[in-house]
């Protein structure tokens, strides 16, 4: 597991009030009981975490979902981001 996936699972699990032992990969936002407001919390954390800018201003809550749905499609975005800004 890289550092970024570390990270990430950190981040979830402390949004989601659970150890991060407990988030893996695959796990979807909404089985952890985050919302979309939480996950727009946890999107500012990794923003500032990461010191990039993750595109989802103006996503409605059911793009928001398509988009972010697991932990892995938020840390497949954030590689991307971060490959791009390097």
């Amino acid at each position: 597991m890289n550092s970024i996936e570390q990270k990430v699972l950190e981040l979830v699990g402390e949004q989601a009030g659970i150890d991060p032992k407990e988030v893996s990969l695959n796990s979807k936002f909404e089985e952890l009981n985050l919302d979309s407001v939480a996950i727009v919390e946890l999107v500012f954390m990794l923003e500032e975490t990461f010191k990039i800018s993750i595109p989802f201003e103006g996503l409605d809550e059911s793009e928001l979902k398509r988009n972010f749905n697991t932990v892995s499609s938020l840390i497949n975005l954030l590689e991307d981001l971060l490959q791009k800004n390097a």
